[in-house]
């Protein structure tokens, strides 16, 4: 973990923002130091995302699309 003061972040805040995803750093400020962290970005498999989509669309009524489209055409 990298270890910043503030005064180095405070004049090149780029230090910060082109943290990789799971990589943080330390801000050594006052008695207690301050971790940034950048969180890990996590990939969803098509299957993750098709039980998402179940799991939101689970309530909703069902749609007729070409019904919806004939009568944009009207």
């Amino acid at each position: 973990m990298k270890t910043l003061s503030k005064r180095e972040l405070v004049r090149n805040p780029a230090l910060a923002s082109h943290l990789k995803p799971g990589q943080s750093l330390q801000l050594e400020d006052g008695k207690e130091p301050l971790v940034v962290s950048r969180r890990k970005r996590v990939r969803l498999t098509a299957a993750q995302i098709h039980a998402e989509l179940d799991r939101i669309c689970e309530d909703a009524p069902v749609q007729d699309a070409q019904a919806a489209l004939r009568d944009l055409r009207q």
